[in-house]
């Protein structure tokens, strides 16, 4: 990391750590609540936490968000399914669309903002253990199906060169069909030029879009293969109806 990169980094992080201790603050006293129930009343603390760090702390210049209006109604399931380029895909997603993340465990570690985000809904698990997975599915099946929103990145990892990756993991989008849970493709462009995938540096006054289609009604869809190949068919035409000239850094 050069020296500039160290430079930005440091007060990012600071920032981001009083922002989310802020928010964890005010959501501690609702750990009496039972989940599936506890999320929908701090549903405010994860968005509030999430917009701040991007504003202040990662310094983004603009948030561009389109296609909201095809969210569902919030206190009624869905699964939002995007592409992945970087870690501020997660703070965008969950400030734009209320829908926490499905996430390796690691993430419950990160100072505040882990805590966060599991009192509101996110779900953890070790992707090399079986059972952790399969407990992670139950997890979020029980939380969307009482009206706590999630999203999910099929591609697993965060892509290397902005493109899609090739291999992608569909159980989630399958399982939500078989509950009968909508999913809502969406698209993130320029969270890679934030913090690029390397991790090594951080990028003030850059711009973010995120662009939310239609969602996709499990009951128009014949079986559980289907549904989850269209959900991220529809992502993929989200992405590539992004990439333009213009958007080029």
């Amino acid at each position: 990391m050069t020296p500039l990169n160290l430079c930005l980094a440091l007060p990012t992080s600071l920032i981001a750590v009083v922002i989310a201790t802020f928010y964890l603050l005010l959501a501690l006293p609702f750990i009496l609540v039972p989940r599936g129930t506890r999320e929908k009343l701090i549903w405010w603390t994860n968005t509030g936490a999430s917009y701040g760090i991007l504003r202040y702390a990662l310094m983004i210049s603009e948030i561009q968000v389109r296609g909201r209006e095809n969210l569902p109604e919030y206190g009624r399931p869905y699964l939002v399914v995007a592409n992945h380029r970087s870690f501020v895909d997660v703070l965008t997603l969950i400030w734009a669309t209320r829908a926490e993340g499905i996430s390796k465990r690691l993430v419950l570690y990160f100072p505040a903002m882990g805590v966060l985000g599991y009192l509101g809904g996110a779900v953890f698990f070790d992707r090399h253990d079986p059972a952790s997975r399969a407990k992670a599915l139950d997890d979020a099946l029980f939380l969307m199906e009482r009206g706590v929103p999630l999203h999910v990145y099929p591609e697993g990892t965060r892509t290397r060169d902005g493109r899609i990756r090739d291999r992608v993991h569909l159980g989630m989008l399958r399982a939500a069909h078989g509950r009968g849970i909508p999913v809502v493709p969406a698209a993130l462009w320029g969270t890679d030029h934030v913090i690029p995938p390397s991790n090594k540096g951080i990028r003030w006054f850059q711009r973010v879009r995120l662009q939310i289609g239609e969602p996709l009604d499990p009951r128009d869809h014949p079986d559980a293969t289907v549904f989850a190949e269209a959900g991220w068919d529809a992502v993929k035409q989200l992405v590539d109806d992004m990439e333009t000239p213009e958007d080029e850094p």
